[in-house]
Protein backbone atom coordinates (compact mmCIF):
# COMPACT_ATOMS: atom_id res chain seq x y z
CA UNK A 1 0.00 0.00 0.00
CA UNK A 2 1.33 3.42 -0.95
CA UNK A 3 2.05 5.75 1.96
CA UNK A 4 1.10 9.39 1.94
CA UNK A 5 4.76 10.40 2.13
CA UNK A 6 5.69 8.26 -0.89
CA UNK A 7 2.79 9.67 -2.89
CA UNK A 8 3.83 13.22 -2.04
CA UNK A 9 7.38 12.52 -3.21
CA UNK A 10 6.10 11.02 -6.46
CA UNK A 11 3.84 13.97 -7.13
CA UNK A 12 6.58 16.49 -6.43
CA UNK A 13 8.93 14.68 -8.83
CA UNK A 14 6.23 14.59 -11.50
CA UNK A 15 5.40 18.27 -10.96
CA UNK A 16 9.04 19.31 -11.38
CA UNK A 17 9.33 17.28 -14.58
CA UNK A 18 6.14 18.76 -16.01
CA UNK A 19 7.32 22.29 -15.23
CA UNK A 20 10.69 21.56 -16.85
CA UNK A 21 8.99 20.03 -19.88
CA UNK A 22 6.71 23.05 -20.26
CA UNK A 23 9.71 25.35 -20.14
CA UNK A 24 11.44 23.27 -22.82
CA UNK A 25 8.34 23.51 -25.01
CA UNK A 26 8.33 27.29 -24.70
CA UNK A 27 11.97 27.22 -25.81
CA UNK A 28 11.11 24.93 -28.76
CA UNK A 29 13.23 22.10 -27.30
CA UNK A 30 10.75 19.39 -28.24
CA UNK A 31 13.01 16.41 -27.56
CA UNK A 32 13.82 17.51 -24.01
CA UNK A 33 10.15 18.35 -23.40
CA UNK A 34 9.12 14.91 -24.63
CA UNK A 35 11.62 13.15 -22.35
CA UNK A 36 10.49 15.13 -19.30
CA UNK A 37 6.78 14.56 -19.97
CA UNK A 38 7.23 10.84 -20.62
CA UNK A 39 9.11 10.46 -17.34
CA UNK A 40 6.45 12.42 -15.47
CA UNK A 41 3.75 10.25 -17.03
CA UNK A 42 5.56 7.09 -15.94
CA UNK A 43 5.79 8.37 -12.36
CA UNK A 44 2.09 9.22 -12.28
CA UNK A 45 1.22 5.77 -13.65
CA UNK A 46 2.76 4.32 -10.49
CA UNK A 47 0.45 6.33 -8.24
CA UNK A 48 -2.08 3.96 -6.70
CA UNK A 49 -4.63 6.64 -5.84
CA UNK A 50 -6.65 9.00 -8.02
CA UNK A 51 -6.49 11.97 -5.71
CA UNK A 52 -7.28 15.50 -6.83
CA UNK A 53 -3.58 16.28 -7.24
CA UNK A 54 -2.90 13.08 -9.20
CA UNK A 55 -5.74 13.87 -11.61
CA UNK A 56 -4.56 17.45 -12.08
CA UNK A 57 -1.02 16.36 -12.88
CA UNK A 58 -2.20 13.59 -15.20
CA UNK A 59 -4.39 16.05 -17.08
CA UNK A 60 -1.48 18.48 -17.38
CA UNK A 61 1.03 15.91 -18.58
CA UNK A 62 -1.37 14.41 -21.13
CA UNK A 63 -2.18 17.85 -22.51
CA UNK A 64 1.52 18.67 -22.77
CA UNK A 65 2.24 15.32 -24.44
CA UNK A 66 -0.46 16.24 -26.94
CA UNK A 67 1.36 19.49 -27.69
CA UNK A 68 4.66 17.60 -28.02
CA UNK A 69 3.02 15.19 -30.48
CA UNK A 70 1.66 18.12 -32.50
CA UNK A 71 5.15 19.60 -32.70
CA UNK A 72 6.36 16.22 -33.98
CA UNK A 73 3.50 16.20 -36.52
CA UNK A 74 2.05 13.06 -34.89
CA UNK A 75 -1.52 14.32 -35.14
CA UNK A 76 -3.40 11.12 -34.32
CA UNK A 77 -1.37 10.65 -31.16
CA UNK A 78 -1.82 14.31 -30.26
CA UNK A 79 -5.59 13.99 -30.62
CA UNK A 80 -5.65 10.92 -28.35
CA UNK A 81 -3.59 12.66 -25.65
CA UNK A 82 -5.79 15.76 -25.74
CA UNK A 83 -8.97 13.67 -25.63
CA UNK A 84 -7.79 11.83 -22.51
CA UNK A 85 -6.67 15.08 -20.88
CA UNK A 86 -10.06 16.66 -21.64
CA UNK A 87 -11.87 13.77 -19.96
CA UNK A 88 -9.80 14.29 -16.83
CA UNK A 89 -10.54 18.02 -16.87
CA UNK A 90 -14.26 17.22 -17.09
CA UNK A 91 -13.91 14.78 -14.17
CA UNK A 92 -12.21 17.42 -12.05
CA UNK A 93 -14.94 19.90 -12.93
CA UNK A 94 -17.60 17.33 -12.00
CA UNK A 95 -15.93 16.98 -8.59
CA UNK A 96 -16.28 20.73 -8.09
CA UNK A 97 -12.53 21.32 -8.36
CA UNK A 98 -11.45 24.60 -9.96
CA UNK A 99 -9.27 23.57 -12.90
CA UNK A 100 -10.76 26.02 -15.37
CA UNK A 101 -7.56 27.51 -16.74
CA UNK A 102 -6.00 24.18 -17.60
CA UNK A 103 -9.35 22.82 -18.70
CA UNK A 104 -9.94 25.70 -21.10
CA UNK A 105 -6.49 25.33 -22.67
CA UNK A 106 -6.91 21.56 -22.93
CA UNK A 107 -10.33 21.73 -24.60
CA UNK A 108 -9.00 24.39 -26.97
CA UNK A 109 -6.01 22.22 -27.89
CA UNK A 110 -8.31 19.27 -28.51
CA UNK A 111 -10.64 21.37 -30.64
CA UNK A 112 -7.76 22.70 -32.74
CA UNK A 113 -6.37 19.24 -33.47
CA UNK A 114 -9.85 17.96 -34.35
CA UNK A 115 -10.29 20.81 -36.84
CA UNK A 116 -7.02 19.82 -38.47
CA UNK A 117 -8.22 16.22 -38.81
CA UNK A 118 -11.65 17.27 -40.15
CA UNK A 119 -13.65 16.04 -37.12
CA UNK A 120 -15.74 19.17 -37.01
CA UNK A 121 -18.67 18.14 -34.79
CA UNK A 122 -16.39 17.03 -31.97
CA UNK A 123 -14.20 20.07 -32.58
CA UNK A 124 -17.24 22.31 -32.17
CA UNK A 125 -18.21 20.63 -28.90
CA UNK A 126 -14.70 20.97 -27.48
CA UNK A 127 -14.45 24.56 -28.70
CA UNK A 128 -17.71 25.48 -26.97
CA UNK A 129 -16.50 23.91 -23.71
CA UNK A 130 -13.33 25.98 -23.95
CA UNK A 131 -15.26 29.21 -24.49
CA UNK A 132 -17.60 28.56 -21.53
CA UNK A 133 -14.61 28.05 -19.23
CA UNK A 134 -12.76 31.03 -20.66
CA UNK A 135 -15.73 33.36 -20.24
CA UNK A 136 -15.96 32.30 -16.58
CA UNK A 137 -12.27 33.09 -16.16
CA UNK A 138 -12.70 36.47 -17.85
CA UNK A 139 -15.63 37.27 -15.57
CA UNK A 140 -13.35 36.57 -12.59
CA UNK A 141 -10.60 38.74 -14.04
CA UNK A 142 -8.17 35.84 -14.31
CA UNK A 143 -4.79 36.70 -15.80
CA UNK A 144 -4.27 35.19 -19.25
CA UNK A 145 -7.98 34.68 -19.92
CA UNK A 146 -8.09 37.31 -22.68
CA UNK A 147 -5.28 35.57 -24.58
CA UNK A 148 -7.09 32.25 -24.31
CA UNK A 149 -10.27 33.93 -25.54
CA UNK A 150 -8.47 35.22 -28.63
CA UNK A 151 -7.36 31.72 -29.58
CA UNK A 152 -10.75 30.22 -28.77
CA UNK A 153 -12.69 32.65 -30.98
CA UNK A 154 -10.22 32.25 -33.84
CA UNK A 155 -10.61 28.49 -33.55
CA UNK A 156 -14.41 28.75 -33.46
CA UNK A 157 -14.39 30.96 -36.57
CA UNK A 158 -12.47 28.30 -38.47
CA UNK A 159 -14.78 25.50 -37.31
CA UNK A 160 -17.91 27.41 -38.31
CA UNK A 161 -16.46 28.33 -41.69
CA UNK A 162 -15.62 24.69 -42.37
CA UNK A 163 -19.20 23.77 -41.39
CA UNK A 164 -20.62 26.36 -43.79
CA UNK A 165 -21.89 28.73 -41.07
CA UNK A 166 -20.19 31.71 -42.67
CA UNK A 167 -21.97 34.61 -40.96
CA UNK A 168 -21.26 33.07 -37.56
CA UNK A 169 -17.65 32.52 -38.60
CA UNK A 170 -17.37 36.19 -39.54
CA UNK A 171 -18.77 37.21 -36.15
CA UNK A 172 -16.33 34.99 -34.26
CA UNK A 173 -13.31 36.35 -36.11
CA UNK A 174 -14.52 39.92 -35.68
CA UNK A 175 -14.71 39.24 -31.95
CA UNK A 176 -11.19 37.81 -32.05
CA UNK A 177 -9.83 40.91 -33.82
CA UNK A 178 -11.36 43.17 -31.16
CA UNK A 179 -9.68 41.06 -28.47
CA UNK A 180 -6.38 41.23 -30.34
CA UNK A 181 -6.64 45.02 -30.53
CA UNK A 182 -7.30 45.21 -26.80
CA UNK A 183 -4.39 42.90 -25.98
CA UNK A 184 -2.10 44.81 -28.31
CA UNK A 185 -2.95 48.07 -26.55
CA UNK A 186 -2.03 46.35 -23.27
CA UNK A 187 1.39 45.47 -24.65
CA UNK A 188 0.91 41.74 -25.18
CA UNK A 189 3.69 40.41 -27.47
CA UNK A 190 3.14 38.97 -30.96
CA UNK A 191 -0.62 39.56 -30.88
CA UNK A 192 -0.64 41.12 -34.36
CA UNK A 193 1.03 37.97 -35.68
CA UNK A 194 -1.56 35.67 -34.10
CA UNK A 195 -4.40 37.87 -35.34
CA UNK A 196 -3.01 37.87 -38.88
CA UNK A 197 -2.58 34.10 -38.93
CA UNK A 198 -6.15 33.58 -37.71
CA UNK A 199 -7.49 35.73 -40.54
CA UNK A 200 -5.26 33.91 -43.02
CA UNK A 201 -6.74 30.58 -41.97
CA UNK A 202 -10.30 31.90 -42.18
CA UNK A 203 -9.69 33.41 -45.62
CA UNK A 204 -8.33 30.08 -46.89
CA UNK A 205 -11.38 28.26 -45.48
CA UNK A 206 -13.65 30.73 -47.29
CA UNK A 207 -11.67 30.25 -50.50
CA UNK A 208 -11.96 26.47 -50.22
CA UNK A 209 -15.72 26.90 -49.73
CA UNK A 210 -15.71 28.92 -53.00
CA UNK A 211 -16.86 32.04 -51.18
CA UNK A 212 -14.32 34.15 -53.00
CA UNK A 213 -15.56 37.61 -52.00
CA UNK A 214 -15.45 36.61 -48.33
CA UNK A 215 -12.01 35.09 -48.84
CA UNK A 216 -10.78 38.36 -50.32
CA UNK A 217 -12.31 40.38 -47.49
CA UNK A 218 -10.55 38.35 -44.79
CA UNK A 219 -7.43 38.14 -46.91
CA UNK A 220 -7.26 41.92 -46.91
CA UNK A 221 -7.63 42.02 -43.13
CA UNK A 222 -4.87 39.42 -42.80
CA UNK A 223 -2.63 41.44 -45.12
CA UNK A 224 -3.18 44.62 -43.12
CA UNK A 225 -2.46 42.86 -39.82
CA UNK A 226 0.59 41.04 -41.16
CA UNK A 227 1.98 44.30 -42.55
CA UNK A 228 1.64 45.88 -39.10
CA UNK A 229 3.28 42.81 -37.57
CA UNK A 230 6.17 43.06 -40.01
CA UNK A 231 6.62 46.76 -39.29
CA UNK A 232 6.71 45.99 -35.56
CA UNK A 233 8.82 42.81 -35.54
CA UNK A 234 10.73 42.78 -38.82
CA UNK A 235 12.41 39.74 -40.34
CA UNK A 236 11.16 37.09 -37.84
CA UNK A 237 7.58 37.55 -39.10
CA UNK A 238 8.34 38.14 -42.77
CA UNK A 239 6.92 34.70 -43.60
CA UNK A 240 3.51 35.71 -42.23
CA UNK A 241 3.54 38.80 -44.44
CA UNK A 242 4.53 36.74 -47.49
CA UNK A 243 1.71 34.24 -46.96
CA UNK A 244 -0.85 37.07 -46.72
CA UNK A 245 0.33 38.59 -49.99
CA UNK A 246 0.40 35.24 -51.79
CA UNK A 247 -3.14 34.56 -50.63
CA UNK A 248 -4.30 37.96 -51.90
CA UNK A 249 -2.83 37.18 -55.32
CA UNK A 250 -4.92 33.99 -55.43
CA UNK A 251 -8.12 35.71 -54.34
CA UNK A 252 -7.82 38.60 -56.78
CA UNK A 253 -6.87 36.23 -59.60
CA UNK A 254 -9.87 33.97 -58.95
CA UNK A 255 -12.18 37.00 -59.10
CA UNK A 256 -10.62 38.18 -62.37
CA UNK A 257 -9.02 41.19 -60.69
CA UNK A 258 -5.71 40.71 -62.44
CA UNK A 259 -4.30 44.22 -61.93
CA UNK A 260 -4.91 43.99 -58.17
CA UNK A 261 -3.27 40.57 -58.10
CA UNK A 262 -0.23 41.96 -59.90
CA UNK A 263 -0.06 44.93 -57.53
CA UNK A 264 0.03 42.53 -54.58
CA UNK A 265 2.80 40.51 -56.21
CA UNK A 266 5.11 43.46 -56.78
CA UNK A 267 4.35 44.96 -53.39
CA UNK A 268 5.43 41.69 -51.79
CA UNK A 269 8.61 41.58 -53.87
CA UNK A 270 9.37 45.18 -52.92
CA UNK A 271 9.18 44.29 -49.23
CA UNK A 272 10.70 40.80 -49.30
CA UNK A 273 13.17 41.15 -52.16
CA UNK A 274 13.63 38.26 -54.56
CA UNK A 275 11.92 35.79 -52.27
CA UNK A 276 11.64 32.43 -54.01
CA UNK A 277 8.19 31.66 -52.62
CA UNK A 278 6.74 34.91 -53.96
CA UNK A 279 8.46 34.55 -57.31
CA UNK A 280 7.13 31.01 -57.69
CA UNK A 281 3.61 32.34 -57.12
CA UNK A 282 4.28 35.25 -59.47
CA UNK A 283 5.48 32.94 -62.23
CA UNK A 284 2.33 30.81 -61.86
CA UNK A 285 0.20 33.96 -61.92
CA UNK A 286 1.68 35.25 -65.17
CA UNK A 287 1.56 31.82 -66.79
CA UNK A 288 -2.14 31.59 -65.94
CA UNK A 289 -2.75 35.11 -67.25
CA UNK A 290 -1.07 34.28 -70.56
CA UNK A 291 -3.71 31.59 -71.09
CA UNK A 292 -6.58 34.05 -70.62
CA UNK A 293 -8.44 35.65 -73.52
CA UNK A 294 -7.55 39.26 -74.26
CA UNK A 295 -11.05 40.42 -73.39
CA UNK A 296 -10.82 38.86 -69.91
CA UNK A 297 -7.42 40.40 -69.27
CA UNK A 298 -8.77 43.78 -70.34
CA UNK A 299 -11.73 43.35 -68.00
CA UNK A 300 -9.25 42.69 -65.20
CA UNK A 301 -7.30 45.87 -66.10
CA UNK A 302 -4.15 43.96 -67.09
CA UNK A 303 -3.61 44.09 -70.88
CA UNK A 304 -1.63 41.29 -72.51
CA UNK A 305 1.43 43.45 -73.14
CA UNK A 306 1.65 44.16 -69.40
CA UNK A 307 1.28 40.45 -68.68
CA UNK A 308 4.15 39.69 -71.04
CA UNK A 309 6.32 42.40 -69.49
CA UNK A 310 5.68 41.09 -65.99
CA UNK A 311 6.31 37.51 -67.11
CA UNK A 312 9.71 38.38 -68.55
CA UNK A 313 10.64 40.38 -65.45
CA UNK A 314 9.77 37.56 -63.05
CA UNK A 315 11.67 35.04 -65.18
CA UNK A 316 14.72 37.32 -65.14
CA UNK A 317 14.56 37.60 -61.36
CA UNK A 318 14.29 33.83 -61.00
CA UNK A 319 17.26 33.33 -63.28
CA UNK A 320 19.23 35.87 -61.23
CA UNK A 321 18.88 33.76 -58.08
CA UNK A 322 19.80 30.54 -59.88
CA UNK A 323 16.30 29.11 -60.23
CA UNK A 324 13.59 28.21 -57.74
CA UNK A 325 14.45 25.84 -54.87
CA UNK A 326 11.97 23.38 -53.38
CA UNK A 327 9.70 25.04 -50.86
CA UNK A 328 9.31 23.93 -47.23
CA UNK A 329 5.86 23.33 -45.75
CA UNK A 330 4.32 26.53 -44.43
CA UNK A 331 1.09 28.16 -43.34
CA UNK A 332 -1.89 27.02 -45.47
CA UNK A 333 -2.30 29.17 -48.57
CA UNK A 334 -4.99 29.58 -51.17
Amino acid sequence: MQTSKNLDLQLEAARLLIDAGSQNLRQANVLAASDAMEEASAILDMAEESTEEVLKLRARVLNELGVVSQRKNQLDQARDYHREASKMCDELNARGIDFRGNGAATHLNLSSILVASGELDEALEAGKKAIVLIEALRADGQQGAEGLALGAHQNMALILARKGELDSADAEMTNAIELAKKLGEQGAPNISVQAAQGCQQLSVAMFEAQKFDRALSWGRVAAELSEKAYEAHGQPVLGVYIVSQINLISYHERLGQFAEAEDGLWKALEVAGNDAQIMRRGLAFYEACRKQADVRLEAGNLPREEVDEGYEEIKARIEAIGGLPALPESTPQA
